[in-house]
């Protein structure tokens, strides 16, 4: 009875490892795949950005990253937009059509309740609320760095926004994101400028 027991717990325990490791192994081959997507395609986009410096017990130390896209007014999108503000709640996904500016960040010039053609560059982006103005959760708005880096990040201030944080993404043509690089003063990587105020 004992060994019966055993056996089952052993063997329970294996398929949740083997399913950790499967997960884990596809979040890694889904990633390189919309990497290798995007650097085929050019699909990658640049957001202003505002950070801070959260935890949680089971990620660790993160930037939490707030896009100056998140929230929009429905009057600086285009009209077909409006078609998400009238059945908000029931399109918790929706598809952020994006626009390059000449600084080369991107802005968000409309909300599609449907998934546009592949030649638009667009994002998923998830709806919290829709009146006369939309709210926005992005799936890359957490950014992990060393312990040591976020918190240097978040000691920074509110003199770190002087810097011009930008969060770089790639892009599947599906507006699958993942994160490339977050950078500022136009290019340099957040970690890059971290480590040399330590070594200071």
């Amino acid at each position: 009875m004992k060994n019966k027991f055993l056996k089952k717990t052993f063997s329970l325990f294996a398929i949740a490892i083997l399913f950790q490791v499967g997960a884990v192994i596809l979040i890694l081959f889904r990633s390189s795949a919309i990497k290798n997507t995007s650097e085929k395609s050019g699909r990658t986009a640049s957001f202003k950005c505002e950070m801070r410096d959260p935890y949680n017990p089971f990620k660790g130390r993160y930037v939490r990253l707030t896009l100056s896209e998140s929230t929009k007014d429905f009057s600086e999108l285009d009209s077909q937009s409006l078609e998400v503000k009238e059945i908000g709640r029931g399109t918790p996904v929706v598809f952020c059509l994006l626009k390059k500016n000449s600084d080369g960040l991107c802005t968000i010039s409309g909300l599609r309740a449907n998934e546009p053609d592949a030649s638009t560059l667009f994002v998923r982006a998830r709806l919290i609320y829709a009146n006369s103005r939309v709210s926005l959760e992005f799936p890359f708005s957490e950014y992990y760095m060393q312990e040591n880096y976020a918190r240097k990040v978040d000691s920074l201030g509110s003199s770190f926004y002087e810097l011009n944080p930008q969060i770089e993404v790639y892009i599947d043509p599906h507006g699958n994101c993942i994160q490339k690089d977050l950078k500022i003063r136009g290019g340099m990587r957040i970690e890059d400028y971290i480590k040399s105020i330590l070594q200071r």
